[in-house]
C-alpha cells in the first residue's frame, strides 16, 4: 500500500482555506462582517482545539530520564 508523500499539516491544517477569507475581504469587499466575523470564529474554534491537543498532550508526557 502506497501513502501520498504530502506534509501532514495540509491535512490538519489548509492554509489555502485560511488565506482565502482575507484575500477576499482586500480583493472584493463584500460582505466584511461575514468575513471578519467568520475569521474570527474560526481562529477561536482552531485556537480551543489546539488548547485541548496541547492538555491532552502534557497530559500524556513522560520523561525519559532520572
Amino acid at each position: 500500500m502506497t501513502t501520498i508523500k504530502l506534509p501532514i499539516d495540509q491535512f490538519i491544517v489548509p492554509f489555502a482555506f485560511t488565506a482565502y477569507y482575507p484575500a477576499s475581504y482586500f480583493l472584493q469587499g463584500k460582505d466584511e462582517l461575514f468575513n471578519i466575523g467568520g475569521l474570527i470564529l474560526i481562529l477561536l474554534a482552531f485556537f480551543f482545539i489546539s488548547l485541548k491537543l496541547w492538555d491532552r498532550g502534557l497530559d500524556a508526557y513522560e520523561s525519559a530520564g532520572s
